[in-house]
C-alpha cells in the first residue's frame, strides 16, 4: 500500500476589501440597546415618519439630535391641530406661521371645523399657500358642542382646488349649495366624511358619484335631505348618524347597488332609520339600528329590509 503524504491544510477564503466592508456597520461596537438605529435611516424615511406625527410632536424632533434638525423643515408637512392650544388666536397664529415658512409639499391639513365660520378668510389664505399644493388629506374635524346648527355659509372655494389629489376628506360645519357641488370630481378620494353639513339630496348623490374610488363614507349630523341612495362600485364601509329629529334629516337609506359593501353602520340610538338593501352581495356586518329609548311613535321605529325579509323594531 503506497504511503501518502500529509493532507494539505484547508485555507479559508477571505474576500478582498471593498467599499462594502472597509468601514464597520453603523453602531458596531456599541451596546445593542444603546445603538441609535433610527437616526441611521435615510432622510426620506425619517421625513416620512415625522410627517405622520401631530404638528407639535413633529416640530419637537428638531431637538433630538443634530442629525434631526433639518428633517422637520424638509419633511412633507402635516398640520394636525389636535393637541395644539384651543384658543383661536393662538391656534390661528401657529398655523399661519407654519404654512408660510414651511416649504411644500404638505401631506395632511387638519383644523377644527369651526374655523370655516369664524375665520373663513384666514382658512382661505391657508388653503391658497403653495405649501399646500397637491394636498392628500384635508380634514375639518367636528365636535358637536361647537354649533347646534350647520353654518349657512359655504366653505372657501379654495378647499376644492385639491380635488385632483385628495385621498381623504372630512367636510364639517358648513353649507354645500348645489352651485358648489355640481361639477366636482375627486378621482383619488377613498375616504369621505360629511359632518354637520347642509346639502340637498341631489347634490349629495352627485358628490358621492364624483368619487369613483370611494371606499369609506360617513354622513353624520346631516341636514337638507331625507333619502340617501347608495350606488357605488367601490364603497366598502358606510356609517350614518343623525343629530336630532327633524323634517330635513335623513329618514330613509336605500342601498341600490354596492357590490363591494361589507359594513353598514347606523351610529345613532335616538331616532329611527328605514334601511333597504337591494344589492350588496358582500355585506357582512350591520351596526346597531336603535335602542328605542327615545322613540314614541311607530313611524320613528327602525326598519331593515333585505329583499322580502323585513326586520322591524318593536
Amino acid at each position: 500500500m503506497e504511503a501518502r503524504g500529509p493532507m494539505p491544510k484547508r485555507t479559508k477564503f477571505t474576500a478582498p476589501p471593498s467599499a462594502h466592508n472597509q468601514q464597520p456597520p453603523p453602531g458596531a461596537g456599541e451596546d445593542e440597546e444603546s445603538a441609535d438605529r433610527i437616526s441611521n435611516l435615510p432622510d426620506a424615511i425619517l421625513g416620512e415618519i415625522v410627517s405622520r406625527l401631530p404638528t407639535n410632536q413633529g416640530a419637537r424632533t428638531q431637538i433630538l439630535a443634530h442629525r434631526w434638525r433639518h428633517i422637520w423643515s424638509s419633511a412633507p408637512l402635516s398640520i394636525d391641530c389636535e393637541g395644539l392650544p384651543a384658543d383661536n388666536e393662538v391656534l390661528a397664529g401657529i398655523v399661519s406661521r407654519t404654512v408660510s415658512t414651511h416649504p411644500p409639499p404638505c401631506r395632511r391639513f387638519c383644523v377644527p371645523s369651526c374655523f370655516l365660520g369664524d375665520r373663513a378668510s384666514t382658512v382661505d389664505k391657508w388653503l391658497r399657500t403653495p405649501a399646500l399644493d397637491n394636498l392628500q388629506e384635508l380634514e375639518f374635524w367636528f365636535k358637536p358642542y361647537y354649533r347646534p346648527q350647520p353654518l349657512q355659509q359655504p366653505p372657501p372655494s379654495s378647499m376644492f382646488r385639491f380635488s385632483a389629489t385628495l385621498c381623504v376628506a372630512t367636510i364639517g360645519n358648513c353649507n354645500l349649495p348645489d352651485s358648489t357641488v355640481q361639477g366636482l370630481h375627486f378621482p383619488l378620494l377613498k375616504q369621505l366624511g360629511l359632518e354637520l353639513v347642509s346639502i340637498s339630496e341631489c347634490s349629495l348623490h352627485s358628490l358621492i358619484a364624483s368619487c369613483p374610488a370611494l371606499e369609506c363614507l360617513l354622513v353624520s349630523h346631516g341636514f337638507g335631505f331625507r333619502c340617501l341612495r347608495i350606488n357605488s362600485l367601490t364603497l366598502r364601509s358606510f356609517a350614518v348618524k343623525n343629530y336630532r329629529k327633524g323634517n330635513d334629516q335623513l329618514k330613509e337609506l336605500i342601498v341600490e347597488n354596492a357590490p363591494c359593501l361589507q359594513r353598514l353602520l347606523h351610529l345613532d340610538f335616538d331616532y329611527g332609520l328605514h334601511i333597504s338593501v337591494v344589492s350588496a352581495p358582500k355585506l357582512e356586518s350591520i351596526g346597531c339600528l336603535s335602542d328605542g329609548f327615545y322613540i314614541s311613535k311607530e313611524d320613528d321605529l327602525s326598519r331593515l329590509v333585505f329583499g322580502s325579509t323585513v326586520i322591524q323594531e318593536k
